[in-house]
């Protein structure tokens, strides 16, 4: 690494330790840039070395919207001269960013990460059925599933009872609706009902203890359904696809990015999170994703989200190990669907390509860190 304090010339990079920052640093060094980086510093802290070196640029790298708003905030008050980057996410943040600092480049790692994955999912899944037939529904939600097993059960509880009324009690179609509605609500039993077949009286007895304890289980999936955030539904836009769909592990920054690249492209996409209190998980809702929520990595999760009828799984988290855990579950269960991995540590993504074989790999850091240094000053890396 250079050393910026011999030159008088570098790089600031200002953000958190490890991730992007090291990769960043490790592709300015490969370019021969002088860089220096500044992580977990005070306000005060950052603002001396601002102020008293002669820096080239300064770019910003955090994963975290406020922080990269303080930084950017603080770098153009003290050194309004210098070219500054900064990564980011929320698109609003951005545009109300660059009113107030119209000289500032914002770059979103996560959307640059996401268009390579979405190339490689579309290319994986050339030849399926993707993106040209319809997709079902799969009910993914154990509420939801709960609630229309419990409404089936009512419904087949309903024409049962009307149909051994129309032919113990010789009832129309209409007259044996309204009564065994209000013989399976328990309200009252059909007239005549008390001088009929021994077997009607059994039979209509059985169906309507079965509906009894069916209201109950309905009742409480639906309660359980209302109180919580409804993140599938039975149709439209946020019904989960049955099949020919991209499984997408990991519903953080760069995982809705590539739902809404895909979604865009014509490809269905069930996006699965493991923390329900993500915050691209409430703007799935918004953007009309369905998203499960359950460890994409647990076998019994893959199985009831379709593992084995989707186009493509994309193991998209930003921990590294969990997404070739993800793979390796995969490869198992469906062995002849096709991966896209995110992989952020370079020496990670090339054991997992050369000794694992999963699929297709993406280094999320080494695109992120070739698109900062194009714009520091090397256009011609990469």
């Amino acid at each position: 690494m250079h050393d910026a304090s011999s030159t008088g010339h570098a790089v600031l990079v200002i953000g958190e330790a490890g991730g992007l920052t090291a990769a960043l640093m490790r592709r300015l060094d490969q370019n021969d840039i002088p860089a220096e980086a500044a992580a977990g510093l005070s306000d005060s802290e950052l603002a001396e070395i601002l102020r008293r070196r002669r820096w080239d640029a300064v770019a910003v790298v955090t994963r975290d919207d406020v922080l990269a708003l303080r930084l950017t905030l603080l770098s153009a008050h003290l050194r309004p001269d210098l070219p500054l980057w900064v990564t980011m996410f929320d698109r609003t943040i951005t545009r109300e960013l660059q009113h107030v600092v119209p000289t500032v480049h914002v770059l979103s790692p996560a959307e640059l990460v996401a268009e390579d994955l979405a190339e490689h999912c579309v290319a994986a899944a050339a030849g399926s059925s993707a993106a040209r037939r319809r997709h079902g529904i799969r009910l993914v939600d154990d509420a939801l599933r709960l609630l229309v097993r419990a409404g089936a059960g009512l419904l087949l509880a309903l024409i049962l009872e009307g149909a051994i009324s129309m032919i113990a009690l010789h009832e129309g179609v209409v007259d044996a609706l309204y009564f065994s509605t209000r013989s399976v609500a328990t309200v009252a039993g059909a007239p005549g009902a008390a001088s009929s077949a021994a077997w009607f009286k059994a039979l209509s007895a059985l169906d309507t203890l079965a509906a009894l304890l069916l209201v109950a289980v309905f009742t409480a999936a639906l309660v359980r359904r209302l109180s919580r955030p409804r993140l599938t539904t039975l149709l439209g836009a946020r019904a989960a696809p049955a099949r020919h769909h991209v499984l997408l592990v990991g519903f953080g920054q760069v995982g809705f990015r590539l739902a809404q690249d895909l979604r865009r492209r014509g490809v269905a996409v069930l996006g699965v999170e493991q923390d329900p209190d993500a915050p691209c998980v409430r703007l799935a809702r918004a953007a009309g994703i369905p998203v499960a929520i359950g460890r994409g990595d647990d076998r019994e999760t893959l199985e009831r989200l379709g593992i084995r009828h989707c186009a493509v799984v994309a193991a998209v988290t930003s921990a590294d190990l969990v997404n070739v855990a993800v793979g390796l579950a995969a490869s198992d269960l469906a062995p002849g669907t096709p991966l896209v991995l995110r992989l952020g540590d370079g020496e990670v993504a090339a054991e997992t390509d050369s000794l694992l074989h999963l699929g297709r790999i993406c280094d999320a850091h080494k695109i992120a860190s070739e698109t900062l240094v194009r714009g520091l000053g090397a256009p011609n890396v990469g």
